[in-house]
C-alpha cells in the first residue's frame, strides 16, 4: 500500500489548502522561518562574524606583548673540573678543582615586554583585515538575496504543484462526467464503442496525471522543509486571481545592465577579493623588509645550592634587567620569500580572471532575467485571453456533444485545451514573478520591500 501514500498526502494537502486558508503560510512567513533555520545562510552569517575578528587580531600584533614565565625544579647536579678561574670567591687565580655532586631546588621567573616599532607586513595586515570584513559583509547580503530567491522559487514551485493538482483533479472529474454520458449514449446506440474507448483512455491518462500531481505536491513541501531548516508547511496562500505582473521598472535593459556592472553583489565581493590579492603581493614583498622591536625584561633566579654565576654557595639569587632594541633583517630564507611573492602574484592574476568571470555572469543573469520577465508579462496577457477563449470553446463543444453534433473526442479535446490554458496561465504568472526577483538580485537591488510587494499580491 506504499504507493498510496503520495496520493493520500497530495489529497490531504489540497483539502488543507481549501478548508484552512486562514491558517495558510504566505511568502514572508516562509522566508522568516528560512532566515532562522536555513543552514547555508547561517553558515555565511557565522563566516561574517568570524571575519569581524580579523581586524582585532591584526591590531593585537601591533600592540605591546607582555608575558610572564616561571619555572621551579629539583636539580641533581654533578660537577667535575676547574672552576672559579681568576680568583673569584677567594679561590686561587688559576681556579680550583671541583668534583662535587649536589641536589637542590631552584625557582625563577621572567617578565618581558615586546613592542613592534616597524613591521611592514603587520601594518598591511590591517588593510587586508578591513578588506576581508567588507567582503564578508557583501557575501552575507548576497547569501540573503540567494535565500530570498530560493524561498521564492520553492514557494511558487509549491504553488505550481498545488495548481497542477487542482487542474488534474478537475480534469479527471470532467472526463469522468463525459465518460458517463458516453456510456449512456453507447447503451442507447447513439455513439460507437470507439468513442467509449476514447473517453476511457482519456480517463486513464487523467488518473496518471493526477498521481503525478499528487506526488509533486509532496515533493514541493519537502523542498520547502529543507530550505527552512526543517519547518513543515501545508497550505500556502496562492496568487490573487486578478493579479497581473507589471513590467520591470525601469523598463530598459540598458539601465539594468549598468546596475549589474556596479551593484551586483557577487561582482562587488570579487572586486574586493582582487584588491585583497593585490595587498597580499605587498605583504609578500614586505617579508624582505627589516623588523624592529623594543624589548624590556626582568629576570629573577634563586637556587638552594649548586654553582651560580661561577660561585659555589647556598641560597644563590640573581636578577637581570634589560631594555633594548631588536633588529631582524632577512638575508636568506631558503627561497621562501621569493616563492611567496610568486604565489601572491599568481593569486592576483587568478583573482582578476575571477572578477572578469563574475562580471560576465552578472551581465548574463541580468539580461536573461530581464528578457524572461518581459516575455513573461506578454505571455501572461496572451494566456489570460486564451483561458477565456478555451472556456468558450469548451462550452460550445459541450452543447454540441449533448445535441449530437459534436463527438466526445471534440469535447475531450476542448476540455484538455481549457485546462492546459489555465495551467499555463498560472505557471506564467509564477515564473514572471520569480524572474522579476531574479532581475533585481542580478542588479544588486533586491530588498525586503520586494518580497513585501510580492506577498501583497497573494490572496488574503
Amino acid at each position: 500500500m506504499n504507493f498510496l501514500r503520495p496520493l493520500i498526502g497530495g489529497a490531504f494537502l489540497l483539502c488543507v489548502a481549501l478548508s484552512t486558508a486562514a491558517r495558510a503560510d504566505d511568502l514572508l512567513s516562509v522566508y522568516t522561518k528560512a532566515l532562522d533555520g536555513n543552514p547555508e545562510y547561517q553558515s555565511v552569517v557565522a563566516g561574517y562574524q568570524q571575519a569581524l575578528e580579523a581586524r582585532p587580531q591584526a591590531l593585537a600584533k601591533l600592540l605591546p606583548q607582555i608575558g610572564i614565565s616561571g619555572e621551579a625544579a629539583t636539580v641533581s647536579q654533578t660537577l667535575s673540573g676547574r672552576f672559579f678561574v681568576g680568583g673569584v670567591g677567594g679561590a686561587p687565580a688559576n681556579g680550583s678543582d671541583v668534583n662535587r655532586t649536589d641536589a637542590f631546588n631552584s625557582v625563577g621567573y621572567q617578565v618581558g615586554l615586546t613592542q613592534v616599532l616597524f613591521d611592514r607586513g603587520l601594518y598591511l595586515s590591517l588593510d587586508t583585515a578591513a578588506l576581508e570584513i567588507s567582503r564578508a559583509g557583501i557575501l552575507t547580503y548576497d547569501a540573503q538575496d540567494n535565500l530570498r530567491i530560493g524561498v521564492a522559487e520553492a514557494y511558487f514551485a509549491a504553488l505550481a504543484a498545488d495548481e497542477e493538482l487542482r487542474f488534474a483533479t478537475a480534469e479527471k472529474s470532467a472526463i469522468e462526467a463525459v465518460l458517463a454520458q458516453t456510456r449512456d449514449k453507447a447503451a442507447s446506440g447513439i455513439v460507437a464503442d470507439a468513442e467509449l474507448q476514447m473517453a476511457q483512455s482519456q480517463l486513464d491518462l487523467a488518473e496518471s496525471a493526477l498521481i503525478t500531481a499528487q506526488n509533486g505536491v509532496s515533493v514541493s513541501r519537502v523542498q520547502l522543509e529543507l530550505l527552512s531548516g526543517g519547518t513543515r508547511f501545508g497550505a500556502l496562500k496562492g496568487v490573487s486571481e486578478n493579479y497581473i505582473p507589471v513590467p520591470p521598472d525601469p523598463n530598459s535593459i540598458d539601465v539594468w545592465i549598468e546596475r549589474a556592472t556596479t551593484q551586483n553583489l557577487q561582482l562587488k565581493a570579487q572586486t574586493l577579493a582582487t584588491e585583497l590579492a593585490k595587498k597580499n603581493i605587498d605583504k609578500a614583498y614586505g617579508q624582505r623588509w627589516p623588523r624592529l622591536d623594543a624589548l624590556a625584561a626582568y629576570t629573577y633566579q634563586f637556587a638552594e645550592g649548586g654553582i651560580s654565576n661561577g660561585i659555589g654557595a647556598e641560597n644563590n639569587r640573581a636578577t637581570d634587567e634589560r631594555v633594548g632594541l631588536s633588529l631582524k633583517i632577512p638575508i636568506f630564507a631558503g627561497g621562501a620569500i621569493n616563492s611567496g611573492i610568486r604565489a601572491a602574484q599568481a593569486g592576483y592574476t587568478r583573482a582578476e580572471a575571477d572578477q572578469a568571470a563574475k562580471k560576465n555572469e552578472a551581465l548574463r543573469k541580468v539580461q536573461v532575467s530581464f528578457l524572461n520577465a518581459s516575455a513573461g508579462i506578454s505571455r501572461v496577457r496572451a494566456l489570460k485571453q486564451a483561458v477565456s477563449s478555451t472556456k468558450a470553446s469548451e462550452d460550445a463543444a459541450r452543447v454540441g456533444f449533448e445535441v449530437g453534433t459534436r463527438t466526445n473526442s471534440d469535447l475531450l479535446l476542448a476540455l484538455r485545451s481549457r485546462y492546459r490554458a489555465e495551467r499555463d496561465f498560472a505557471m506564467a504568472r509564477f515564473e514572471t514573478i520569480v524572474n522579476t526577483l531574479r532581475l533585481r538580485a542580478a542588479a544588486g537591488s533586491l530588498s525586503h520591500a520586494d518580497l513585501l510587494a510580492v506577498n501583497s499580491a497573494l490572496a488574503p
